[in-house]
C-alpha cells in the first residue's frame, strides 16, 4: 500500500474517532459549539430517471470539532510513525 493511501487511511480512522467523541462528549453535556455538527454534502441527493431505473447519488460529510481534532492527530501520527 503506498503511503498516499495510507494517509488517507489513517485520516478516516481519525475521522470516525473524533465522531464517536464528539457523540459521547455530546452526552456527557459537553458545551455546544464543541458538539455542534455541520453537514456538508449534496443537499437533496442527486436523482437521474432512467425510466428503467432511477439513479441516486448523495455524499454528506458531517464535521465537528472532534472530528477535525481527530483527523489531525491522525496526521500528526502518521508523521510520527512514517
Amino acid at each position: 500500500m503506498n503511503a498516499n493511501l495510507r494517509l488517507i487511511v489513517v485520516v478516516a480512522i481519525g475521522a470516525v474517532i473524533g465522531s464517536v467523541l464528539n457523540e459521547l462528549m455530546f452526552h456527557a453535556g459537553a458545551p455546544l459549539w464543541m458538539t455542534r455538527v455541520l453537514p456538508m454534502g449534496l443537499e437533496p441527493p442527486l436523482s437521474l430517471n432512467l425510466v428503467v431505473t432511477r439513479l441516486t447519488l448523495g455524499f454528506t460529510l458531517n464535521i465537528s470539532f472532534a472530528t477535525v481534532i481527530g483527523m489531525l492527530l491522525a496526521v500528526v501520527g502518521f508523521q510520527k510513525l512514517k
